[in-house]
């Protein structure tokens, strides 16, 4: 069990048998492991190296056992530590393959993977390698999950401080299932806008590999097309700035616990909702009401803000930096 911490298979019967009878003996701790005297002094040695055992204070020969939940878990972070600078070593190291791989191969830039579950298992990748940014064209296809996969894949990133940035169709709003998980990624720290169409769905990690269907439309999705260094990977990031540069920011406005600027929670999710470019009937559905009453609540929200229309209301809660 302790193997993966660096302690070896007698080591941690010795270990466990110390930990089971407190300062016994090395004879008594060799009949109880199973092995010769040599062979605990051995282990005993490796095992205050590692801190979990230590000697007496009394200057004996005997040890005790450090409380393996300080021990252990000192030597998990330890690892953990280690792991992790080695993992920063990655990203240079791919740098470096790939520079070789275009130079003897100009089609390794370029890479196209099939199968039925490709897209989900890349996603994943893409999401647990990325670093520093991450950057999303959101665009609704037929068969577009709730949300909650992207919430769960997405949290441990804006955690761990990566940048997230994600660009939304308009339509992608318009489902009731989807947009609660859109605001709670922004309430995590998700940065999001929102444009009326995307030309396809991507996403680019850490501007190194960029990964988008092979067929933007179409009933088959299970086929990518990836994308690495190369002068296609920087019209791709081009891409999604001159889009980001053109979106309408979301912002979590219903993440306030109490009215802003004179709006009620009410008024102020309508006002996030027709920020977003949201029909009245995408309005209603968001609400879970009828049209009529999604009508009655923007006049509702027009004259909290005292303006006479919709246009007049965004520039009114921008000035108010409500959006």
């Amino acid at each position: 069990m302790l193997e993966a911490l660096g302690v070896d298979g007698i080591s941690e019967r010795v270990y466990r048998a110390l930990l089971a009878h407190p300062g016994s003996s090395i004879s008594a701790l060799a009949t109880a492991a199973g092995v010769s005297p040599a062979r605990v002094r051995a282990s005993l040695d490796r095992l205050q190296s590692a801190r979990l055992v230590q000697r007496l204070p009394d200057g004996s020969a005997e040890f005790t056992v450090t409380p393996p939940d300080v021990a252990i878990t000192a030597l998990v972070n330890e690892r953990q530590h280690t792991l992790d600078n080695a993992r920063l070593a990655i990203p240079p190291l791919l740098m470096e393959y790939r520079a070789a791989s275009a130079r003897a191969d100009p089609s390794a830039l370029i890479e196209v993977q099939s199968g039925p579950t490709i897209a989900a298992e890349r996603f994943r990748e893409l999401q647990a390698t990325a670093t520093q940014e991450l950057l999303g064209f959101d665009r609704m296809t037929a068969h577009e999950e709730s949300g909650k996969p992207e919430v769960e894949a997405e949290a441990p990133m804006l955690e761990r401080g990566v940048r997230c940035r994600a660009i939304y169709e308009t339509a992608a709003l318009t489902s009731p299932s989807r947009l609660p998980y859109i605001r709670q990624l922004v309430s995590l720290g998700e940065q999001a806008k929102v444009t009326d169409t995307l030309p396809f769905k991507m996403i680019i990690a850490d501007r190194k590999v960029a990964m988008l269907p092979l067929v933007a439309d179409g009933p088959r999705t299970d086929s990518l097309l990836i994308v690495y260094p190369s002068t296609l990977l920087d019209g791709l990031i081009d891409l999604f700035e001159t889009y980001w540069h053109r979106g309408a920011p979301i912002r979590a406005l219903l993440a306030q616990a109490s009215p802003v600027e004179g709006l009620s929670q009410e008024e102020l999710e309508v006002l996030e909702l027709l920020h977003t470019g949201l029909k009245d009937e995408a309005i209603a559905r968001q609400l879970g009401v009828s049209i009529r009453t999604a009508r009655r609540r923007v006049t509702s929200l027009l004259n909290a803000l005292g303006v006479g229309t919709r246009f007049q209301a965004g520039a009114e809660a921008t000035r108010r930096g409500l959006i």
